[in-house]
């Protein structure tokens, strides 16, 4: 009687322990980011990063979200903020403290159980430590498999993240390189050496996206666009609105204003509208010359999104082209409100005054926008017409020219 019990439990003991290994394995990768990195901590347990279908619980640094289908649990994830140490022992600790902690608490365990005067749980105990040794071993085993996250990455176990850590390949030390680049704020160095990565290793979706973001940030609009559409292409049936997003901008920012606007039309039309779609395609029809309609977009804007300096001043700039000058201006000096150094309010007071004729003010105003951020959109052209006009002030007698 008491053997067929023992067998009718050994499933259940077997699956309980598997989901406390489970569990330990990413406290024990949790606990080592709490003491060694900053920032927050979020222990993923039944799903490789699945945001949704989770119990939620909140201790300080530390969030655990927890699949609510135990029956249907994957394994666990651990998401937290590296060091921006170049050393590597942190990283190591992070990656051994998960297969260690479940060993470690096993045998444990297995000690107290076989020292016990009732040795009733024994056999739970052995189980148990068998499978934590198990598990350990299979894990820092590098593997040829890989695990795909919620978010689209792919990585491979806590072997394979040990071996590559401690001994990188070429490959793996470009990509280092690269993010470092990044980080910096060295954006054309590190679009150098992600076109490098992607021409030596596979385009996968998280690299091709990575070197979509630093081509952009490193004012390269034409590459990242030929990425996109690639992207767009190859991966079409795991984008999401926010690759749609950043396709629609890259097409704006090569001046196919028209095609952007209808991808941004196609963000606003769904049944869950893109918010940001709204602002994009204001600021697009402002460049178009359709202040109406970019009108339009930036008050729906504001009812989506209250208190936003960038909406506020081109919702100014509109205004003003419409001849709204008190309330184009009111708007632009909210915005300055909401944020001194808004870059696009004084973009839009350069081109009010320019419209005006008057060049220096103009020009004083674009000097401040460039102060404010350098990468305001067409900021050089506009200061370079601004001193353009202020050569040829003695031969103002024709119509005063414009800039959108």
């Amino acid at each position: 009687m008491l053997m067929l019990v023992c067998l009718l439990l050994y499933p259940v003991v077997l699956l309980l322990s598997w989901l406390l290994l489970v569990t330990l394995h990413e406290m024990g990768h949790a606990l080592a980011a709490l003491a060694l990195a900053p920032g927050t901590v979020t222990v993923y347990l039944g799903s490789y990063g699945q945001p949704t279908g989770n119990w939620q619980l909140r201790l300080g640094r530390l969030t655990l979200l927890v699949k609510r289908n135990l029956l249907r649990w994957r394994g666990g994830y651990c998401a937290y903020q590296q060091p921006t140490t170049r050393m590597r022992w942190p990283q190591a600790a992070f990656i051994l403290a998960g297969p260690v902690l479940p060993l470690l608490v096993a045998s444990a365990a297995f000690y107290v159980s076989f020292h016990a005067e009732n040795g009733s749980h024994r056999l739970v105990a052995l189980v148990f430590f068998f499978a934590a040794l198990v598990s350990t071993l299979v894990n820092l085993f590098p593997g040829t498999g890989t695990i795909r996250l919620a978010d689209g990455r792919v990585v491979g176990n806590d072997g394979t993240q040990l071996r590559q850590l401690l001994f990188p390949s070429p490959l793996t030390r470009l990509a280092d390189r690269a993010a470092r680049s990044f980080a910096a704020g060295n954006y054309t160095e590190s679009a150098e050496l992600h076109l490098v990565l992607l021409q030596q290793s596979p385009p996968t979706r998280p690299l091709l996206c990575t070197a979509i973001h630093v081509l952009f940030q490193a004012g390269r609009y034409a590459e990242a666009l030929a990425l996109s559409t690639r992207h767009q292409r190859d991966f079409a049936a795991e984008l999401t609105d926010d690759d749609h997003f950043s396709h629609a901008l890259l097409l704006s920012r090569t001046d196919q204003h028209v095609a952007a606007n209808e991808l941004y039309s196609k963000l606003i039309n769904q049944p869950q509208p893109y918010p940001m779609a709204y602002i994009n395609r204001g600021y697009t029809y402002n460049l178009l010359g359709n202040y109406d309609l970019a009108l339009a977009d930036f008050d729906q804007a504001i009812l989506l999104e209250t208190e936003s300096s960038y909406v506020q001043a081109n919702r100014g700039l509109a205004l003003l082209k419409l001849g709204h000058e008190e309330a184009g201006l009111a708007a632009i000096a909210h915005s300055l409100a909401l944020n001194s150094a808004q870059a696009y309010a004084f973009r839009a007071l350069g081109i009010y005054h320019f419209d005006q004729g008057e060049y220096a003010r103009a020009s004083a105003y674009f000097e401040q926008a460039q102060q404010a951020d350098p990468t305001t959109h067409a900021l050089g052209t506009y200061q370079q017409q601004a001193r353009q006009q202020l050569e040829n002030v003695s031969n103002a007698g024709g119509p005063i020219p414009q800039i959108n």
